[in-house]
């Protein structure tokens, strides 16, 4: 829980003006906490704090001083927006493990609504086990007719649903979370970019997310703890035979309303 070490703090009150259910509140010009309030633990408080007087669970709630931003930070981030590229196309071997772990945990840094994070991830590394994920599917689609371009494309040697990835990402969680949904498109978005700036391709699965909630025998695989569901799937690895060489026109701009 939060508190606050009344040895160190400056009574500056900072942290009530960045409290977004205002958990905190001012006794004789000190700031206290309020045990009435829930606090959702978004740590605001702590990185605003001059005196570093913020404690979770009776421990320090910083871990590291903010730093400034290089001068051609922003140049090179609108560089990775504008080259980031969708890839079906990759080389067989895997992407280490510890590249994975690291952007993963990165990405637990991206805005979650109540600060809930409700994602969660499974990493298929198995060429078998996504070998026995695609005949399941492809069982499902000639059993019900469903999404036959599926099965027409992968006659053809075209898998729209893993492409030729040596690895997937998969994110669920749970329903009833604020905003799944969306906490599990920022998250993986976030995840994307931090990937794709150290080389490794991806693609958002959006037939694969469908037929892990849909397929019965997928679903009995995953066995996903009750009152939760897949909401994003990525395949990932590194790009072969796909070199993007120039920044395309983006046909779709942004479509702003100033009132």
């Amino acid at each position: 829980m939060i508190q606050i070490n009344q040895d160190i703090c400056a009574g500056c009150l900072r942290c009530m003006g960045v409290c977004n259910f205002t958990v905190f509140s001012e006794v004789d010009g000190r700031v206290a906490v309020d045990p009435k309030k829930r606090c959702m633990a978004c740590m605001h408080c702590a990185a605003v704090c001059p005196m570093g007087a913020i404690t979770w669970n009776g421990e320090c709630a910083v871990e590291e001083e903010v730093e400034t931003y290089a001068d051609d930070f922003k140049d090179e981030l609108v560089k990775l927006v504008r080259q980031r590229r969708s890839y079906r196309h990759f080389r067989e071997h895997p992407v280490d493990e510890d590249v994975l772990t690291e952007a993963l945990e990165l990405a637990s840094w991206a805005p979650s609504a109540k600060n809930q994070h409700p994602t969660k991830w499974i990493v298929i590394r198995s060429r078998e086990r996504m070998d026995d994920m695609m005949n399941k599917i492809l069982a499902w689609i000639q059993e019900t007719g469903t999404s036959m371009e599926i099965m027409e494309e992968y006659k053809k040697g075209n898998n729209v649903v893993m492409g030729t990835a040596p690895m997937l990402i998969l994110a669920y969680g749970r329903d009833s979370a604020v905003n799944p949904k969306q906490d599990t498109a920022i998250a993986m978005t976030t995840l994307e970019l931090i990937l794709q700036a150290q080389g490794v391709g991806t693609c958002w699965g959006g037939y694969l997310t469908r037929m892990l909630n849909a397929v019965p025998a997928l679903v009995e695989d995953f066995a996903l703890p009750e009152g939760n569901s897949f909401y994003g799937a990525f395949m990932v690895g590194y790009p072969q035979d796909e070199d993007y060489l120039r920044v395309p026109k983006r046909l779709k701009k942004a479509d702003i309303t100033w009132k």
